[in-house]
């Protein structure tokens, strides 16, 4: 991922130490005038989109982090072990922090994704 970004034009911004993000857990990192909500999920996973909810522009690391909710076999909700949301705090629309996309479409609408990557212990963005 490091070479492909580089050859793609974009910069290189460390965003915090492995340990300081461990999963379930949210930071938020601001460049210039960008926004982005840097997520830690299970298995060293790490996940970047913007901060604003393309709903109504709320700030999504204001929302909370969790698993998403689904429909089990005896029909309860039960939370699934692999897809992670991240819940907007004036609507409560959940977006997938792995594509961005809203859990119920609004539209064309989505939350714009970022490249990220662990190196040298260190949780990295690039922009």
């Amino acid at each position: 991922m490091t070479a492909s970004a580089r050859a793609a034009g974009r910069t290189r911004h460390e965003v915090c130490p492995v340990g300081e993000l461990p999963a379930g857990h949210r930071r938020l990192f601001s460049h210039g005038t960008r926004r982005i909500v840097v997520v830690g999920l299970p298995g060293g996973e790490y996940r970047a989109l913007s901060d604003s909810c393309p709903h109504h522009g709320a700030s999504l690391a204001a929302g909370t982090l969790e698993r998403m909710w689904q429909a089990g076999p005896d029909c309860r909700h039960v939370q699934d072990d692999t897809r992670w949301v991240l819940v907007c705090p004036f609507h409560n629309f959940e977006f997938d922090v792995r594509t961005g996309q809203p859990v119920v479409r609004l539209g064309r609408s989505r939350a714009a994704t970022y490249a990220v990557a662990v190196e040298d212990g260190m949780v990295v963005l690039y922009l």
